[in-house]
């Protein structure tokens, strides 16, 4: 999916099905997808090709987006992963990075490879996973979003 589907096709795609079966790796590349697009959204604002306003509104669905996603992580047992009053748990970050160091160790190849049976919805999906457990791992969010999730944890401080 490009980063420039509109935010209702996004939203088509995470429906209740999708949130309740999906296979981890699939959650998994969802979450990165929308991270990907809140960097992208908050870089065209930055860039001035996007007005902040607009950027904002975006990030704001992308983040309801990622929170039904985050929830979805229960299933994999992840406690907490979203609450109202801290944002994205310790837990779900620790998830996140597990599964994304996992993803940038494949070759471009196995990357490919796994991209086409995720769309063929074969299950060799599932034989990629990363090793060891998820509890060992960073609790931060990526470095690249650490700054964007700073700043709106800050927007949503009362005043």
């Amino acid at each position: 999916m490009s980063q420039t589907t509109p935010a209702a096709k996004v939203k088509q795609e995470f429906d209740t099905e999708f949130l309740l079966h999906a296979p981890e790796i699939y959650i998994f590349s969802a979450c990165r997808h929308i991270l990907e697009l809140i960097v992208a959204a908050r870089a065209s604002s930055k860039s001035g090709k996007k007005n902040a306003s607009a950027s904002d509104k975006q990030v704001t669905h992308l983040l309801s987006q990622l929170r039904g996603l985050a929830q979805a992580t229960e299933r994999f047992d992840i406690v907490a992963p979203f609450t109202l009053e801290a944002g994205f748990s310790l837990f779900f970050w620790r998830w996140y990075n597990w599964w994304y160091d996992y993803r940038q160790g494949l070759t471009a190849d196995e990357l490919d490879h796994v991209h086409r049976l995720q769309e063929a919805v074969h299950p060799g999906a599932l034989d990629y996973r990363p090793p060891g457990h998820w509890l060992t791992y960073r609790a931060t969010p990526p470095f690249r979003l650490k700054r964007v999730f700073e700043k709106l944890y800050s927007l949503q401080e009362p005043a």
